[in-house]
């Protein structure tokens, strides 16, 4: 037990952590914008539209003229706020992880039974790569396919985000293991890269087109690893 809380200490400064990063990204954004740049557009909006557009076409594909008219900017606007293309796709996929990694952290904290948490993510995941918006499947691993290894911004961006997920997941299994809903005995670093894994891998499958109930069988023999 005493290891247990160990690990779970650990885990949780580093969530602690990664929670203070987010933060402290949202304060500076606000004063960027706030301070001496007036805006006719949100800048949040603009750069979820920007998403968008290098969600269906990729970054090397989406041109100049594409991003304006998915942002619906002028092109002045456009330069004074984001610089250039790789300045705003940048932004992108930094909102694409702090978004995803919000909603995990919040669906693993709503429920007093941390396994059940774990089983409301997956079947989260479910629902999303079940619609027509999952089609799309995951912006970070399209964006890991098209601009790695070589890109060295967009590296440790993917590895971030895997790396707090894992933390999310770990301290769930840690928490469920101190509740007895888990074998003590299992390495939660391990386990929490399988599920995150195997949630890549599912969602992979449905945009190349499993069905809902092929995608929930491979969830059931996902989480019998729990126990």
């Amino acid at each position: 037990m005493a290891d247990l809380i160990l690990r779970f200490a650990k885990i949780q400064l580093a969530l602690c952590t990664e929670w203070f990063h987010i933060a402290g990204m949202v304060k500076r954004n606000q004063t960027h914008v706030s301070v001496g740049r007036p805006r006719e557009f949100e800048l949040d909006e603009a750069v979820r539209k920007a998403m968008d557009v290098f969600w269906r076409r990729g970054y090397h594909d989406a041109s100049l003229p594409d991003l304006l008219d998915g942002m619906e900017l002028s092109r002045g606007s456009f330069y004074k706020a984001f610089v250039d293309k790789r300045g705003i796709y940048l932004r992108a996929l930094d909102t694409y992880i702090d978004d995803a990694v919000r909603s995990v952290g919040e669906t693993l904290h709503s429920n007093p039974s941390p396994k059940a948490a774990i089983r409301e993510a997956f079947s989260q995941q479910v629902d999303q790569t079940s619609d027509v918006e999952g089609l799309r499947g995951c912006f970070a691993v399209f964006a890991a396919v098209e601009m790695l290894p070589q890109d060295r911004e967009v590296a440790p961006r993917i590895s971030r985000l895997f790396r707090r997920l894992q933390d999310l997941y770990a301290a769930a299994i840690i928490r469920a293991q101190a509740l007895g809903e888990i074998d003590p005995g299992l390495d939660e670093r391990t386990l929490a890269r399988f599920l995150v894994c195997q949630i890549q891998g599912m969602r992979v499958l449905a945009k190349a087109g499993a069905d809902r109930e092929q995608t929930r069988a491979m969830v059931d023999l996902a989480l019998k690893a729990l126990g």
